[in-house]
């Protein structure tokens, strides 16, 4: 992740291995989670080019939130609070932590992937220490990624940030100073079957790949927001439950030659780890690769 991009914490007294903070990235999506095990006071300032939504999970004795166009927040309870930033906004303050730790998982949303919206319309704002039931069940799906960030494809992960986005213009689609819904983005509907061919090849001819949102989009010519959208219209299935349901059919051919090893199999549909192959597969069929060979062969 580009350090300019990212928040910054300056820790008061901070003493060694204090801090820890794993961060995974994925083109239109850099994610992070801070943990702090033994909280001081800090101070963190962001000035981000990408989106910055972040799921809170401490409790402060005292403090101050900025935003750009906001009032100044002095929320003590910030467990399971909501912070949004917008790219180019400020996002500054500062915490006096009480003695349980402090953690935050992080999105750095690529602001392209909501290119798409035209210039008359209201932009998004920021918003200051919210409930919203769905993007932090999106941002702890998340917050599970970075814990094992090799076990999903990368088309899984930016579609999630496509809908991590999409949920955040939703919830601002009521313009505050005239109380009344704002005209969102319209979506003629699916994939000209010019796109559903293109990309369909694409995938089956790259399957092993662990392709991205971005070069499935630049195929059909859509954003990455409106591909993820059209390409379920089309299709029935998100992106990446496509890829992952095409993996398994070729690895069901493949089983049926005993000369070939699960590695061997794995690898060929784009699985480095034997152990995920093995998951993914019995969840789409209920059957282990093994049991499924046998009752094949």
């Amino acid at each position: 992740m580009n350090p300019d991009d990212a928040v910054n914490l300056q820790v008061r007294n901070r003493l060694p291995a204090e801090t820890l903070r794993s961060s995974h990235g994925w083109g239109i999506l850099e994610a992070e989670h801070v943990a702090m095990r033994r909280p001081r006071r800090i101070e963190f300032n962001l000035h981000s080019s990408r989106h910055y939504l972040a799921l809170l999970n401490f409790y402060r004795g005292d403090g101050e939130t900025f935003a750009d166009e906001l009032p100044c927040s002095t929320l003590r309870d910030v467990r399971g609070k909501l912070v949004f930033i917008p790219a180019g906004c400020r996002l500054q303050g500062w915490s006096q932590p009480e003695t349980t730790p402090i953690a935050f998982t992080a999105a750095y949303l690529d602001p392209n992937l909501c290119s798409h919206l035209s210039t008359d319309r209201p932009q998004l704002s920021p918003m200051l220490h919210v409930e919203h039931p769905l993007l932090t069940q999106l941002l702890l799906q998340l917050n599970r990624v970075l814990a094992q960030p090799d076990m999903y494809s990368r088309v899984y992960v930016e579609s999630l940030a496509v809908l991590l986005l999409s949920e955040i213009m939703n919830c601002q689609a009521i313009d505050r100073s005239l109380g009344r819904p704002v005209e969102r983005p319209k979506f003629k509907g699916g994939l000209a079957s010019w796109q559903h061919r293109a990309v369909r090849d694409y995938i089956e001819e790259n399957l092993p790949q662990d392709l991205s949102l971005a070069e499935l989009a630049a195929i059909a010519r859509l954003s990455p927001y409106h591909f993820c959208r059209a390409f379920k219209e089309a299709v029935g299935e998100p992106p990446h439950r496509y890829q992952m349901g095409r993996r398994v059919e070729r690895a069901k051919a493949l089983l049926t030659d005993p000369t070939l090893s699960i590695t061997h199999i794995a690898m060929a549909v784009g699985y480095s780890s034997p152990s995920r192959f093995t998951t993914l597969f019995r969840q789409v069929t209920g059957h282990s690769p093994r049991d499924y060979r046998k009752k094949m062969i």
